[in-house]
């Protein structure tokens, strides 16, 4: 009976134009990254060692697009940006 009412009273809809009119307008900044197509891996010690390697090279990017959408940098014993000290 909720269902019903909940569906019949219009109410998904009402949700999806609230939802609609709070992101109008926003201009996201969408980065996917991927693996380097490493799949599987052996499974020993070298694969764990992929994995590990495969962190760090995520590291760059994300540090990257978390400044450009925050202007947040990393901590320096972290890491930095190659060009944090110039003006975007």
């Amino acid at each position: 009976m909720r269902d019903f009412m909940i569906i019949n009273g219009s109410m998904f809809q009402e949700i999806a134009k609230i939802n609609a009119e709070a992101v109008r307008g926003l201009q996201p900044k969408i980065s996917i990254w991927t693996n380097g197509g490493v799949e599987g891996g052996d499974g020993g010690s070298n694969g764990a060692m992929k994995e590990v390697a495969g962190v760090y090279k995520m590291l760059p990017p994300l540090f990257k697009t978390v400044h450009e959408q925050t202007g947040t940098l990393p901590p320096a014993w972290m890491g930095t940006l190659p060009n944090s000290g110039s003006s975007n």
